[in-house]
């Protein structure tokens, strides 16, 4: 699975007709990720998203396997398994969260509302099946017959963790537990780091920073959320430079992997100190 790759014949990201896409427009013009296109009936071999995760288990194992190989260089299952929720998260959370802060949009990324387009023996892109989505009364697309309107921005963050949780990663996740031998507490803690690079990212790009600081604290405070104290966010400040930057609870074991024996910035297993250290640099890269 590839998550920096052109969309493929069979899918489409630009459409006049529907508000979701639009905004995603919107959005990937400040970060290609932040889009997920919509896919394009009888263009290419498309696999729906559930049928692959709950039904297809032997599929599912080949292309976990290949992914850990293409990327990771590792045959160990749960690298391998680390390797592909890793690309998988960054399809869906980055155009899931940026909706969310940036328009007050939830897409649906539902399980059964996905589907992926094959190249070969590989995935080359993640799509919506429909571009439908929860929205605020006061959307001025809350009338579109693709929105689905809730009643205020509890409502609207309960429908994102439904979506993201409930619809798809309580399914996806056990999945590859079963059929790839994937770490149950790297997978989940994989999500939330994840969702955390969303919003590291966007605190740089809103005009509110402040905003995104706020929408994430209550993601990882809520004991609701199995995202739950998997990750800390912190606003780092260095020669004048600001940056919002997560400390994970677990690790994606990134670093035993991939010919790299490097950590991630926020890496459980870097001391506060190291970590101080590499959000530093980070922010210095930034000048």
């Amino acid at each position: 699975m590839n998550i920096r790759t052109p969309v493929p014949r069979g899918s489409s990201v630009v459409s006049g007709d529907n508000p979701l896409v639009e905004s995603m427009r919107r959005a990937a013009a400040r970060n290609e990720l932040f889009s997920l296109p919509v896919r394009r009936r009888n263009h290419g071999e498309w696999i729906e998203a559930l049928s692959l995760f709950q039904w297809d288990d032997r599929r599912l194992e080949d292309l976990v396997v290949a992914n850990g190989r293409d990327q990771w260089g590792t045959d160990n299952r749960h690298l391998a398994g680390s390797s592909f929720i890793v690309a998988y998260l960054a399809r869906l959370t980055f155009p899931l969260i940026s909706q969310y802060v940036l328009e007050k949009r939830v897409p649906n990324i539902s399980l059964s509302n996905l589907a992926f387009h094959w190249e070969g023996q590989r995935i080359d892109s993640t799509a919506l099946n429909e571009p439908s989505f929860a929205a605020l009364p006061n959307d001025p697309a809350s009338g579109h017959p693709d929105a689905l309107v809730v009643p205020d921005e509890a409502a609207l963050y309960a429908q994102l963790k439904e979506w993201l949780f409930d619809a798809n990663f309580n399914l996806v996740i056990p999945s590859l537990r079963r059929a790839a031998l994937a770490s149950l507490k790297v997978s989940w803690n994989a999500v939330a780091s994840s969702c955390a690079q969303v919003f590291h990212w966007l605190y740089y790009l809103d005009e509110e920073p402040e905003t995104v600081v706020m929408a994430a604290e209550a993601f990882f405070r809520d004991p609701s959320s199995p995202a739950y104290r998997q990750v800390t966010m912190e606003v780092i400040e260095h020669q004048g430079n600001r940056g919002y930057f997560a400390r994970r609870a677990g690790c994606c074991l990134w670093w035993r992997g991939g010919g790299s024996k490097n950590y991630c910035s926020g890496c459980i297993l870097l001391s506060r100190e190291q970590q101080d250290a590499q959000f530093r640099e980070m922010l210095d890269e930034r000048r």
